[in-house]
């Protein structure tokens, strides 16, 4: 059985505990709330975790921890819980209704760690869960009880002597000979791990005896950090107090950044300091504090404005370089260092926002969060609106905010919430702008004409901001809007057209997701301008590389093009159970294709032909394609279509022509000029001119007349 959830991994030994652990699991047997009560370094947090990971294979769903001891918002406890279960959420309202409606039939555990600083939201998180989701029982780590009915209260008692010394032998590699003094420390210790493991750091360096003469005979936690503080240098102190700014781990960079030296970050390792780790995303050490001793360390900081600032600064460096070189074949990489950094960008961002001198720092790191798509691609768009909502408080003065509110109106588009983006357009077309501003400005004045009123107009303004991105911005940016303008000439434009759009699209990079997307676009123009037979396999594989690289918004637009795809080609019952998943999809990801109106229109069209085809079994097979779960449902997606459900390939055309070649010939053989058949098909008279040469040079004709004769012959034969 493959255990799902996500439990930390552990760098050192857990020793003892077996009662307590043991008097855990049992209650989590018989209640659906259990909260591991004890003082700061008591070991509630090791020992929520060890009896998760023992308890895993008894929840069908996993085990999931959540630590909340990094944050500060009572407002964003839902959301953080959904970013940890990897569920997805971009409503823009932050209230409970994505959790209820992801857990409401999971058999799960939760582990809500450090719960005591935000105990009025979690009541009310905890009881709101536990009425609505059976399944779900919750374990709690806090200094006092949540209050919350059906809670099972464990209070953390003291380690014992007996697992007190071998705690202390075993972080401190101390000989048995020393056992009697030992246990005599541990005693006035008084059990908590962290203040045996403060100690235990110092044995290379001090003799037990005189640690047990500078100690008390019986000596508090907060002692025992203040007696590590004293025995500290200057430099380890200062850094100490630094590096408690951080709200979460951390890497080298980033403590250089805001501490400004690294020498002493070995030795507060070695005293038990700071937790040293590898990160499984690159390899290198990554640093956090315990929550005690960072509480702690505030207390040192005379004033934390300096190491804030510096923090903000870093991590406003690191989504630049994010945003500039996500499109890259390292793009898996680049998501995976977001969303392990998010607790510290998601914190510099606030700070910058809440600080003066820092705002617009903050508002250009809130853009460019979006910029690198990872908000978008991990299912977070409302942390993201989170963020922008606070920046457009911030920012009053154009031309920033006239860039914000763009950027904000396009990130509303595109999740198809036009009543959302229109007043902000509107305001964002009242204030100066700069050249900069106007690109943002003009890529959401053209996202305006192509999903709200079908426009070609679109195209060409999409095309200017794509030439002007192509000089001034990063690959990433220049790709998102070459989709932009290639997706809408596709929609919008003739065939030729469409095709001259798609073919930057077609060159990945070695980026996968824009390979996915380029899969998606030749499926589109197949769809709308060539053979629709040749979708499905594009399609799917667009969603495979998509699945693979866990894209939480390319699916629905997959999802979106295999049910016209098949409605097309006759598939009606796969058509209605993927109609079904594409409502579900929809309401999941918080996107709208009824308001998109290319979308829409194609849609509602391939809505009605299975309508009609399947009559009143329409709203039970698409009620069960709503009803799959989304692994299911994109299990279904990516099945091949049997050749029982699809409808007979139309005969290939004449000459090898394609549909609108045809069409064209036949306008040829009813006497049409050039400009006539442009004005009938929408095109220009000189690309109406060069199909009629393309078409009698694939045919090997020599004029408009043996054309003529051609497709009259052509059609008798068909007749």
């Amino acid at each position: 059985m493959t255990v799902r959830g996500d439990l930390p991994a552990q760098t050192t030994t857990f020793i003892g505990r077996r009662a307590v652990l043991a008097e855990t699991e049992a209650l989590l047997g018989t209640a659906r709330l259990v909260t591991l009560v004890g003082a700061g370094g008591a070991g509630k947090t090791r020992i929520a975790v060890e009896t998760s990971r023992a308890m895993a294979r008894a929840f069908q769903h996993g085990v999931w921890e959540v630590r909340l001891a990094d944050l500060k918002d009572p407002a964003l406890l839902a959301r953080t819980v959904a970013a940890e279960l990897r569920i997805v959420d971009n409503s823009r309202d932050a209230g409970l209704g994505r959790l209820v409606e992801s857990l409401y039939d999971k058999h799960l555990l939760l582990a809500l760690d450090h719960c005591d600083h935000l105990l009025d939201a979690v009541r009310h998180l905890v009881h709101r869960l536990l009425r609505d989701c059976e399944g779900l029982t919750i374990l709690t780590t806090s200094r006092e009880q949540l209050g919350v009915y059906g809670e099972h209260l464990l209070r953390v008692p003291p380690m014992s002597d007996e697992d007190s010394v071998e705690l202390y032998l075993e972080r401190a590699g101390a000989a048995q000979d020393d056992l009697a003094d030992v246990t005599t420390l541990c005693r006035a210790l008084d059990g908590p791990p962290l203040a045996i493991e403060l100690v235990a750091a110092r044995h290379a360096e001090m003799s037990l005896a005189d640690v047990l003469a500078q100690l008390p005979h019986q000596v508090t936690l907060e002692q025992v950090l203040d007696w590590s503080a004293r025995h500290c240098t200057d430099e380890e102190r200062q850094l100490w107090a630094t590096l408690s700014v951080f709200p979460a781990d951390f890497d080298t960079d980033a403590a250089e950044a805001v501490a400004g030296v690294l020498e002493p970050l070995s030795a507060l390792v070695l005293r038990s300091i700071v937790v040293a780790t590898t990160s499984p995303v690159t390899g290198r050490t990554r640093y956090r504090l315990p929550d005690t001793v960072s509480q702690f360390g505030a207390r040192l900081l005379t004033s934390p404005d300096e190491p804030l600032r510096r923090h903000a600064l870093h991590y406003g460096a690191f989504v630049d370089e994010a945003a500039r070189s996500w499109f890259s074949p390292d793009e898996t990489l680049w998501m995976s260092r977001l969303r392990e950094e998010w607790p510290n960008v998601r914190a510099a961002i606030g700070h910058a926002l809440r600080t003066p001198g820092l705002a617009e720092t903050g508002a250009v790191m809130a853009m460019g969060v979006q910029r690198t798509r990872f908000t978008l691609f991990t299912g977070m768009l409302g942390q993201a609106w989170d963020l922008l909502a606070m920046a457009r408080e911030a920012i009053t003065e154009a031309p920033l905010r006239t860039s914000l509110l763009a950027h904000c109106a396009y990130l509303a588009q595109a999740q198809g919430d036009m009543s959302a983006a229109i007043p902000l357009m509107n305001e964002a077309r009242t204030l100066p702008r700069l050249p900069v501003t106007d690109v943002h400005l003009v890529f959401a004045e053209a996202t305006h004409l192509f999903f709200v009123e079908g426009s070609p107009d679109c195209v060409p303004l999409y095309a200017h901001v794509v030439d002007l991105c192509r000089q001034y911005a990063s690959p990433g940016d220049t790709y998102i809007t070459e989709l932009m303008h290639a997706m809408a000439a596709c929609f919008l434009l003739d065939a030729e057209a469409a095709d001259k759009a798609m073919t930057r699209l077609a060159e990945s990079n070695g980026v996968d997701w824009s390979h996915a997307w380029g899969l998606w676009h030749q499926g589109l123009y197949e769809l709308l301008h060539g053979d629709p037979a040749q979708v499905l396999p594009l399609a799917v594989e667009a969603l495979r590389i998509q699945l693979a690289l866990g894209d939480t918004w390319g699916p629905a637009y997959s999802l979106w093009l295999l049910a016209c795809t098949c409605a097309e080609l006759g598939a009606f019952d796969r058509a209605a159970r993927l109609l079904g998943a594409l409502r579900t999809q929809e309401r999941v990801a918080r996107i709208s294709f009824s308001t998109m109106s290319p979308f829409h229109k194609v849609l509602e069209r391939a809505d009605r032909t299975v309508r009609r085809a399947l009559g009143d079994d329409y709203p039970v097979i698409t009620t069960l394609g709503a009803d799959l779960r989304q692994e299911q449902a994109m299990e279904f997606a990516v099945e091949p279509v049997p050749d029982s459900e699809r409808r007979r390939a139309k005969p290939a055309l004449p000459g090898g022509l394609s549909r609108q070649e045809f069409t064209i010939a036949g306008l040829v053989a009813e006497g049409l000029t050039s400009r006539q058949i442009a004005a009938r098909l929408f095109i220009s008279p000189r690309t109406a001119d060069r199909h009629v040469v393309n078409i009698r040079v694939k045919l090997g004709l020599p004029n408009r007349v043996a054309l003529a004769a051609w497709h009259r012959s052509a059609t008798g034969e068909q007749v």
